[in-house]
């Protein structure tokens, strides 16, 4: 490095942001590559210090002089203050928030935007160093907010902030001044709350809760509203956007201040006529202002194309020789080689599980680490090893080796210990998915991107920027490395995406029946219009009351009807198969004991109103005849003997159903029995059982005369689906992300010794973790 050439080029660029000659993004461009050259330097004079000072204030963003200090080894060593250095303490202090906790300018630009006494309607869109999520806290603390409900897209990212304010020193004033809740179910409120949410399980909680008074509503990773931005790899409708839009609908329905956020949203152009505008119809009717800062890049990227057989000197620190080597096989983990030489971490992006898999396992092969395992990575080894039973797992197989694998099949509590454990040092190298660009907080010096797609389907410019967004974080990096491996990715993240969309704002757009009740009629058409109107009177045909037919806001109005009109069939028709299911049920509501029958004859009702391919597949799929057993000479849909498994053993149940029945390798049984855990039983089966459990008890209310709150239903199944577990503590501990054995322990009060005895260190130290929040020892 030419330090006199580097700030005399330093200085010019300032000259010229001062004249307004250069945007804040260059700029900051700018001072973050020259802190970067910087870092290493053996010694900072006191002048070095005063203008490093200086220019991080005039950039906005004094953290980077901190970042000298915190990460990088450097003592403050001046003690004379001139003009320069006075007016930049001055500055500084404008954006302490307290005596601790500054902010950078333009997270300041979003709080001063709030202000008490008047309508609070904002769009955040910035990159994915901006720190968003962070902000949120300060404007709750700012704008005195009472009760708050913040929705984020994953259980993953739920756990993560519920954890963050349980345990953190720097969210004490939450704890202490608010009451926390994650599960649906509240019975217990305080004067202030705050309540963190999926859009599903928001939904779930304004079922119960319709009227409970919020201030203030923050909705993550926004973009989701728009189905062409969802990062699945199906092209057909994903409901996920159904969720998301219902929620905001709801959340949106009366005069609340609220923050939408998402990373590099395209907004349409209002002046354009030919592109679709019904976003910007969303954002007017409900009165918000866009707060645009894409191109503020808190933390610099580079970008370097490594994909050919040479030698690519990628900048001062990082030489990579990939010369003589013809395969993928071979190159990417050279790759990996020469970034471990210089001690450095990286994320892998892959465009699905098992390709990340596969990755995992050339790595090993072709780059070995030498890096010593932690005690707290061997704790997890040995732990994953003794509750999967199959170590050539390759998650286990990547730890071994220092490898973290990151998909959205990898059991929930494993994805967060990995990338806790990815963040500390432990692990150097963490493959992934998509799942990286769902909030998930790394600390990755380097990006190294080996596809172009997410699962099949090509990765859209937003998508692209969302993921190399993961090189480089705020307070850890000035600037992160982006190593494109994959050519076409240069193409796409250079391009430019169709704008987003609301298609409820959209008279153009075709609509389910679910968005009917959820649009204005003005972006309806008649035919719309009258299959509303229609289904409005089969309702109070059957004095279907309105929060009945409300609940579970993802199913149609015409399919809860469907399912009302099958159990009064039974029980006109058929009434002792009615008793017969009702028996069934209660043994359910007991002791979740799983009558085959009963659950045979519960599927043939849902089973008209289900959308899913999959779970349509495990109720029709038949198992051979039972030849012992309760259910001797009778066959039974392949869902129900993988429903009983998984009730009675949990996760490794349906795993071992895989390899032993279905001789599936580990690999595929352990993504298979997620597959179906996660999505068939949690997010498909639940909704449709509740339909059922909904509309059942509400027909023995009528015909018992009793209250429905009194009529036992399938509750506890629905608990035990939706949580892993029945108990309000087994649901904390489901939510804080913990090993099935910790839910049981809470879930089993009369074997809770007994269990305990059993943890290995791994949960005893999660358990602990666990009984500090529930005590509120923090």
């Amino acid at each position: 490095m030419d330090r006199v050439k580097e700030a005399s080029n330093l200085v010019r660029q300032l000259n010229a942001y001062r004249k307004k000659e250069i945007e804040d993004y260059a700029f900051i461009k700018i001072v973050c590559s020259y802190f970067d050259k910087v870092k290493d330097l053996d010694f900072l004079s006191p002048s070095d210090l005063k203008f490093l000072k200086y220019i991080s204030n005039v950039a906005g963003i004094p953290h980077y002089y901190d970042l000298l200090f915190s990460k990088f080894n450097h003592s403050e060593n001046f003690l004379k203050y001139d003009l320069n250095t006075f007016s930049s303490l001055l500055y500084e202090s404008s954006l302490h928030v307290d005596e601790e906790i500054k902010i950078h300018k333009y997270q300041k630009k979003v709080l001063d935007s709030f202000e008490k006494g008047k309508l609070n309607h904002y769009f955040l869109s910035a990159s994915t160093s901006f720190g968003k999520t962070y902000l949120i806290y300060e404007i709750i603390k700012k704008m005195e907010y009472k009760n708050i409900i913040l929705v984020f897209p994953t259980i993953a990212l739920l756990s993560e902030n519920f954890e963050k304010l349980m345990t953190n020193i720097e969210y004490k004033f939450f704890r202490d001044n608010f009451k926390i809740h994650t599960l649906s179910d509240v019975e217990d409120f305080e004067d202030r709350n705050i309540f963190i949410y999926t859009p599903e399980r928001y939904l779930s909680f304004i079922d119960k809760n319709n009227d409970f008074n919020i201030d203030f509503v923050f909705v993550d990773e926004i973009y989701k509203i728009d189905n062409e931005y969802l990062t699945n790899d199906e092209k057909k409708e994903n409901e996920r956007d159904t969720a998301y839009r219902v929620a905001l609908y709801n959340l949106l329905s009366l005069q609340r201040d609220a923050l939408l956020v998402g990373p590099y949203i395209n907004f349409p152009n209002p002046e354009d006529n030919n592109i679709n505008q019904s976003f910007n119809k969303f954002l007017e009717a409900n009165e918000f202002k866009i707060l645009d800062f894409n191109n503020i890049e808190i933390v610099n990227k580079s970008f370097k194309e490594v994909y050919s057989s040479n030698i690519h000197n990628v900048d001062e620190e990082l030489t990579i020789s990939l010369d003589g080597l013809k395969t993928n096989k071979q190159k990417i983990p050279k790759i990996v080689a020469e970034i471990r030489k210089i001690n450095q971490n990286m994320i892998i992006y892959t465009k699905g599980s098992g390709t990340a898999e596969t990755m995992a396992k050339n790595v090993i092969e072709y780059s070995k680490s030498n890096k010593k395992q932690s005690e707290e990575l061997k704790e997890l080894i040995a732990h994953l090893k003794k509750t999967f039973i199959y170590s050539d797992w390759s998650v286990i197989k990547g730890l071994e080796n220092n490898i973290a694998i990151h998909h959205g099949l990898v059991p929930k509590y494993v994805q967060k210990e990995i990338i806790k454990l990815f963040n500390t040092g432990d692990i150097d190298i963490l493959i992934s998915t998509t799942t990286i660009t769902e909030g998930v907080n790394t600390s990755a010096k380097n990006l190294i991107v080996t596809s172009a797609k997410k699962g099949d389907k090509p990765l859209k410019t937003f998508d692209a920027k969302n993921i190399a967004g993961r090189a480089g974080r705020f307070l850890y990096h000035y600037s992160g490395r982006v190593l494109i491996y994959e050519k076409e990715f240069s193409k796409i993240i250079n391009g430019k995406d169709d704008e987003i969309k609301h298609k409820n704002y959209d008279e153009n757009s075709s609509k389910n029946e679910i968005d009917y009740f959820i649009t204005e009629n003005e972006y309806l058409d008649i035919k719309d219009i009258d299959r509303k109107n229609d289904i409005e009177i089969m309702r109070k045909e059957r004095g279907i009351p309105l929060e009945i037919i409300q609940a579970y806001k993802v199913i149609s109005y015409s399919d809860k009807i469907k399912i009302y009109d099958e159990i009064i069939k039974l029980l006109n028709n058929k009434k002792e198969s009615y008793l017969s299911m009702k028996a069934s049920i209660g043994k359910i509501a007991h002791n979740l004991y799983l009558d085959y029958d009963g659950l045979t004859l519960i599927l043939s009702i849902i089973y008209p109103i289900v959308k899913n391919d999959k779970l349509k597949f495990f109720i029709d799929f038949e198992s051979e005849i039972k030849k012992e057993g309760k259910n001797k000479g009778k066959k039974y849909s392949i869902l129900i003997y993988m429903l009983s498994a998984y009730i009675e053993s949990g996760h490794i149940g349906n795993i071992k159903y895989n390899k032993e029945k279905r001789k599936l390798r580990t690999d595929e049984a352990i993504r298979e029995a997620s597959q179906f855990i996660y999505n068939t039983l949690k997010y498909q089966l639940v909704k449709y059982l509740g339909v059922f459990n909904i509309m059942y008890k509400f027909i023995e209310s009528k015909r018992t005369n009793i209250d429905i709150n009194k009529i036992v239903g399938i509750d506890k199944l629905l608990r035990k689906l939706e949580y892993n577990a029945t108990s309000e503590l087994g649901k904390l501990a489901s939510d804080y992300g913990v090993p099935s054995k910790i839910i049981d322990y809470y879930d089993n009060e009369e074997k809770q010794d007994e269990i305990k005895k059993s943890f290995d260190s791994f949960e005893l130290k999660k358990f602990e973790q666990v009984e500090n929040i529930i005590n509120n020892k923090q």
